[in-house]
């Protein structure tokens, strides 16, 4: 018969009344035999399991997972911890467990606590707001694909560990700072997590970028969509100070001094008298709170309140514990310098051989961190509401489709839609047409630029106006798909005027004809088509004939809109692909497209254009009651056969049309080479 560390009425006294489930086995060779279970452990098991094994009472799986935690605490002789889900009631309830190893005349013993937790599936499934808060962690974390490369690791990691330039997308298993014994184990514990399995408290090691070993404690947490795993989330934390100078534990030889000392180090322990006063804490008491032994005893909890609970709070924990029942609850309390810190804590009374409350245990277990990371999360997603229900910017996250996930209240308000009308369509819907390349081209571009971005498009109102906005946008990833996060603001006002600034600089402030400038801008482009279409250009040089009479006889206002009559009748006569540009003055050059390169064929239509130039002219128009009909004189060369560069055709041309005034005026001449 399997003698037990302490008697079974001594168990009950401890933890009869607790609501967290209690077990207490010993090791037979590869698994371990149930020796006690506290009756909130005997309902989850649902019945007598004393004397069985675990893999008789559990699944294989869960076994397996569990007999692993137990081994390893009693290899390491160090305090374990994990978390599983049971199915109670038809409901999964999340619990977390601490493994205590024990040796006593030489038998192994496993003392395990397991405890509820509440699942806040907002925050688990808030994914992007929980990875915001672990960047600004202490703690290092990496995500992985399901295809186990590296999608991201937090600033911690970043900075102890390997410089980010060149690790991101790689193969995990394959980065230089893990070593092979390393890796063969976090091999396996990846491929568990793969299956959907939970694992804490794994210890690893990694090479940190000055080659010194680091060691960490590993939780993979496999996230899902339609039970399917699609990354692997990894928390560690760093232990390699507390492995280099932590002793292994020594437990004493007695039953109840080993549950003391195992308990020392799980929590802050406080025990208190019927009244409430302190009559004993243990060393993890003293240094969370800063105060001494003496300053602690003969006092109540009091002297760490930290105000932040109502009168009642602790009114409902008093009469809770008063009759017999525990407490359990998260408690913020303060420490001997001002600093508050919080706890979860559980009260368990104890009954002394007459039945009577005879002292109160409390149990402490230190949650700051977690209430700091909750805290931060709520912040977030507080000041994210704010800033985007009242900001004009517009604000839109679209999958990687371009559907809306997300548009912030500036769309309605701005572009006149409702919501409904946003979410869950494609956002190119919104944009004018001339703005769909520009918007695919990101998509295609999406895996190669993931930093800020800046891009300009049309956006149409729902009452069809355009508006002009200019966006910052990244690509971002989150467990599965890409995502495009963009911000932007109308900037309609400063496009009107950049496009009159643009047109203002390529155009003639008189007859609103191109410029010189332009011409030059845009003469490669039909070089490149004249070649592609194996065809001639003709750069025609044109001087209004007795300009200088009508300036000198009619001023200078009815010169100028004779020269914009003129420009009118010179833009009549040519083509859609043509060009007619002022240079100055009454000179004019007319570039004509898709001649033939024949010469015959060419020359004569050229002659063509010419005369219907002329005629055009010599329709004339009416100024002040001033009726003109004017005549031009013309010098024309040839692209190829004269010159392949726009400067060489234009001396060309106006070397010709100064040899045809010598001729005579209203005419016109062909360069020709030969003389």
């Amino acid at each position: 018969m399997t003698h037990l560390l302490l008697s079974e009425a001594q168990l009950n006294l401890l933890f009869n009344s607790s609501k967290d489930y209690v077990y207490l086995l010993k090791r037979v060779k590869e698994d371990y035999i149930y020796i006690y279970t506290n009756p909130s452990a005997m309902n989850k098991l649902e019945g007598n399991v004393i004397g069985k094994k675990i893999r008789e009472v559990l699944q294989f799986q869960h076994a397996k997972m569990i007999i692993k935690y137990y081994d390893l605490a009693l290899e390491s002789m160090e305090q374990q911890e994990f978390q599983d889900y049971w199915e109670v009631e038809s409901h999964i309830r999340k619990c977390e467990t601490t493994v205590i190893p024990i040796i006593e005349k030489n038998e192994q013993y496993i003392l395990a606590f397991t405890k509820e937790i509440a699942v806040d599936r907002d925050v688990e499934d808030g994914y992007l707001f929980m990875r915001s808060a672990f960047f600004n962690s202490y703690l290092s974390t990496l995500l992985l694909s399901k295809n186990l490369e590296l999608i991201e690791a937090n600033p911690s990691f970043l900075k102890d560990i390997m410089d980010a330039s060149n690790i991101k997308g790689e193969p995990f298993l394959s980065l230089p700072f893990i070593e092979q014994e390393t890796k063969d184990e976090l091999r396996g514990y990846l491929e568990e997590a793969k299956k959907g399995i939970h694992l804490s408290t794994k210890l690893i090691t990694f090479v940190d970028r000055e080659n010194k070993t680091r060691s960490f404690t590993a939780t993979f947490t496999p996230l899902t969509e339609n039970n399917e795993v699609n990354a692997i989330f990894i928390i560690l934390q760093d232990v390699t100070k507390y492995i280099e100078h932590e002793q292994a534990l020594r437990t004493t030889s007695h039953g109840l001094d080993v549950f003391k000392r195992a308990m020392d180090i799980a929590a802050d322990l406080s025990i208190t008298d019927i009244s409430g006063k302190i009559i004993s804490v243990n060393e993890r008491f003293i240094q969370r709170t800063g105060f001494s032994r003496t300053e602690l005893v003969g006092h109540t909890h009091n002297i760490v309140n930290s105000s932040y609970h109502p009168k009642e709070f602790f009114e409902d924990m008093w009469q809770t514990i008063q009759r017999g029942e525990v407490w359990r609850g998260e408690i913020c309390n303060r420490t001997k310098y001002g600093d508050t810190y919080w706890n979860d804590t559980t009260i368990i009374p104890l009954r002394d051989v007459d039945g009577k409350l005879h002292q109160f245990i409390g149990v402490h277990f230190n949650v700051s961190d977690k209430k700091h990371i909750m805290t931060e999360l709520r912040n977030i997603e507080r000041t994210f509401r704010v800033i985007t229900e009242n900001t004009n910017d517009l604000i839109v996250i679209t999958d990687e489709a371009g559907i809306i996930s997300y548009a912030s209240p500036s769309y309605v308000r701005i572009l006149g839609y409702t919501e409904e009308e946003l979410i869950g369509n494609f956002y190119s819907q919104l944009l004018a047409e001339e703005c769909a390349v520009t918007w695919n081209r990101i998509f295609r571009e999406g895996n190669k630029k993931e930093n800020d971005c800046t891009i300009e498009l049309m956006l149409k109102t729902k009452s069809g106006e355009i508006l002009w906005t200019e966006g910052n946008y990244s690509i971002v990833r989150d467990l599965k798909h890409k995502q495009l996060i963009m911000v932007s603001r109308e900037i309609s006002e400063r496009k009107e005027l950049e496009n009159k600034l643009m047109f203002m600089a390529y155009h003639d402030s008189l007859t609103n004809l191109p410029n010189r400038r332009y011409m030059q801008k845009e003469f490669p482009h039909l070089l490149e088509k004249a070649n592609a279409n194996f065809e001639s250009i003709a750069i025609i040089y044109i001087d209004g004939d007795n300009f200088k009479e009508v300036n000198d006889m009619y001023g200078h206002d009815v010169g100028d809109e004779f020269i914009r009559q003129f420009s009118i009748a010179l833009s009549k006569s040519i083509g859609i692909d043509d060009l007619v540009v002022r240079i100055g003055g009454d000179e004019f050059v007319m570039i004509i497209t898709g001649l033939p390169r024949g010469q015959a064929s060419k020359v004569h239509q050229i002659s063509r254009f010419i005369q219907t130039v002329q005629r055009n002219l010599k329709v004339g128009w009416e100024i002040n009651g001033h009726y003109f009909s004017p005549t031009s004189t013309m010098g024309i060369a040839f692209y190829p056969e004269h010159a392949d560069s726009l400067e060489a055709l234009l001396d060309l041309a106006d070397k010709s049309l100064t040899e045809s005034k010598l001729i005579a005026k209203n005419s016109y001449k062909i360069f020709n080479p030969l003389l």
